[in-house]
């Protein structure tokens, strides 16, 4: 009897063996990602209104004025118009799906987070020496020199490149040495120098921007609820799998992977960086937006 297999680039996988490939191969966490967005999401029904905004607003994003640049954006990423059409009607599906999930959790997210969202401009200057430090600030205080041009001269860190001066940054992003002093700074207030993860630092803050729940902070905080939410169901989905580890074909020989190489220690004084059963079929609107009727 022949067993169901899939006829790979010439390799015959059994379908049995098929998940175990699939996470070998990595693709099994996108896999149950995408299953379980379209299980949660598929019985939303969006109007034909939601459909053409929402399609609207995604040939905007992209710069589509035209047919013609349609078919050339279609060309250009290898689908047809009834399949980005599909993924198009799908995609609102999940976000519709979001708001009805998480939407009631954005403002009380945002008013127990909003300390850290706030931002602030400050001017920094770092160097070894503690001497060198008092010197400069000093300087400052006697107003011999302004912050920007002895950043430029003097500071060892990549602020130098900026004349000191950094942000807006949110003060979630700061090393918290940093953000404890700035979020009780006022505008103008020159730090005493004072010494941080091997640095003697000099910090002025120079301009607090309060964040506010606008649209944007709404598709943020919305975006990273969902996120936490959808990866801990792929941790969930995967640990019930309890998959093997695929097995190499007998005549492919196999090699114990590397260590990793040792990385330099990231400078803990940088800002961090900006740390997703088949559905019947639905009335499509895609092509309506460039040929009504």
């Amino acid at each position: 009897m022949t067993i169901p297999g899939l006829n790979l680039a010439g390799t015959s996988i059994p379908l049995s063996d098929l998940p175990a490939v699939l996470a070998d191969l990595d693709l099994l966490p996108l896999l149950l990602r995408r299953h379980i967005e379209r299980s949660q999401s598929s019985s939303f029904s969006p109007t034909r209104e939601e459909q053409i905004a929402f399609q609207q607003a995604f040939i905007a994003r992209e710069r589509i004025t035209d047919q013609a640049g349609l078919a050339s954006w279609l060309e250009l990423h290898g689908i047809s118009e009834p399949q980005m059409s599909q993924r198009l009607f799908q995609a609102l599906q999940l976000e519709q799906f979001k708001l009805a999930t998480f939407s009631q959790r954005i403002e009380p997210l945002f008013l127990e987070r909003k300390s850290s969202l706030d931002r602030v401009t400050y001017s920094l200057l770092r160097v070894r020496e503690r001497a060198k430090a008092v010197e400069l600030h000093l300087r400052l205080q006697e107003e011999e020199a302004t912050f920007a041009d002895l950043a430029s001269t003097y500071s060892e860190g990549i602020e130098q490149q900026f004349n000191g001066l950094i942000g807006p940054m949110e003060l979630g992003r700061i090393n918290p040495v940093l953000a404890e002093r700035l979020r009780i700074s006022t505008s103008g207030q020159l730090w005493p120098p004072f010494e941080a993860e091997g640095w003697w630092v000099l910090l002025r803050h120079e301009r607090h921007v309060p964040a506010q729940l606008d649209q944007a902070m709404n598709e943020r905080l919305l975006s990273e609820m969902y996120e936490v939410w959808i990866r801990d169901q792929v941790s969930v989905a995967l640990a019930q799998l309890q998959l093997p580890v695929a097995q190499l074909p007998s005549d492919q020989p196999s090699e114990s992977p590397e260590s990793l190489v040792a990385l330099p220690a990231r400078d803990a004084l940088e800002p961090k960086p900006l740390t997703t059963a088949a559905a019947p079929a639905k009335p499509r609107f895609f092509k309506s937006l460039f040929a009504r009727g």
